[in-house]
C-alpha cells in the first residue's frame, strides 16, 4: 500500500510530461505553418491542376462527401480547395459540419474565397438555408454545398417534432418514420457516402446521426495546408473499401 502514492505521483508526472510534449509539438507546427501558409498562398495551386486534369482515378467515387472540422478554426482557402478538388473528381454533393457555427457566421467570406479561385464554367450551388434556390441549366461542372452546425443535429429533431405537432395531421400519425422523412426533406442532400473527419480522434460533435447509417469514416489530422495527394488518398481508400451495409 505504501507504493500507491508513488504510483500516483509517477502517473501525474508522466501525464504532465506528455501534455508538455503535445504542447511543444503544437507550437512548432503552428510556427512552421506560418511559413508554409506563405508558400501555400502564393505558390502554384494544386486545385488548378486537379481542375485541368478532371480525371476520375478510382473505380468508385462518393456522391456526397461530408467534412467534419472538429475543433479547428476553419481555413477558408483550404476548405475552398476541397470544393475545387471535389468538382474535379465529379463529386456532386459536399457538406461541411462545423459544430461551432463559424462557417455559417462567415459564409460571405467563405463564398468570396471560393469565387476567387473557381475556374470558368464551374458553379457552386449553396444550400445553407431552407430558402436557398438555384437554377438548372448551368454550363460546365457544378457542386452542391451545404454548411451544417449543431442546429442541424438534435435541435433539428426538436424543431421537426414541433412542426409536426402543430400541423393538421393526426397526432397518432406522428411516428419515427414520419419524423425521419421530415428530417430527410430538411437535409435536402443524399446521405453521405464518405465522411472525412479532421482531428486526432473521431468525435461526431453532434453531427446528425440519421444521415450516417452507411457512411464510411476516414480521418486526417488537420485540414490546414491539406495537400491534394492526401485528399486523393482518401478517395482511393473509399473506392477500394467493401461496404456490406449491415449484411
Amino acid at each position: 500500500m505504501a507504493s500507491a502514492p508513488l504510483y500516483r505521483t509517477l502517473y501525474v508526472l508522466v501525464n504532465a510530461l506528455f501534455s508538455i510534449y503535445r504542447w511543444l509539438v503544437n507550437v512548432l507546427q503552428e510556427i512552421g505553418g506560418v511559413f508554409l501558409d506563405i508558400c501555400h498562398e502564393f505558390g502554384p495551386s494544386p486545385s488548378r491542376k486537379c481542375q485541368e486534369n478532371g480525371e476520375v482515378l478510382m473505380n468508385k467515387i462518393p456522391k456526397h462527401i461530408t467534412v467534419l472540422l472538429g475543433n479547428e478554426q476553419p481555413s477558408f482557402k483550404d476548405l475552398a480547395n476541397i470544393i475545387l478538388w471535389c468538382i474535379g473528381n465529379q463529386i456532386l454533393f459536399l457538406s461541411f459540419y462545423d459544430h461551432k457555427g463559424t462557417l455559417k457566421k462567415h459564409q460571405d467570406k467563405f463564398e468570396e474565397t471560393i469565387t476567387k479561385t473557381l475556374p470558368p464554367n464551374n458553379h457552386v450551388i449553396w444550400h445553407n438555408s431552407p430558402s436557398s434556390t438555384y437554377k438548372n441549366g448551368f454550363i460546365g461542372q457544378k457542386i452542391h454545398v451545404k454548411l451544417l452546425s449543431r442546429e442541424n443535429g438534435k435541435q433539428a429533431i426538436v424543431q421537426v417534432a414541433r412542426n409536426l405537432s402543430k400541423s393538421t395531421i393526426n397526432q397518432s400519425d406522428i411516428s419515427i418514420e414520419s419524423i425521419g422523412k421530415a428530417l430527410q426533406k430538411d437535409f435536402n442532400f443524399p446521405d453521405p457516402d464518405l465522411a472525412i473527419n479532421f482531428g486526432e480522434y473521431l468525435n461526431l460533435q453532434g453531427y446528425p446521426p440519421w444521415q450516417i447509417r452507411v457512411t464510411e469514416f476516414l480521418s486526417i489530422k488537420s485540414h490546414r495546408r491539406l495537400r491534394y495527394r492526401t485528399f486523393l488518398e482518401q478517395l482511393y481508400v473509399y473506392g477500394n473499401c467493401e461496404q456490406r451495409f449491415g449484411k
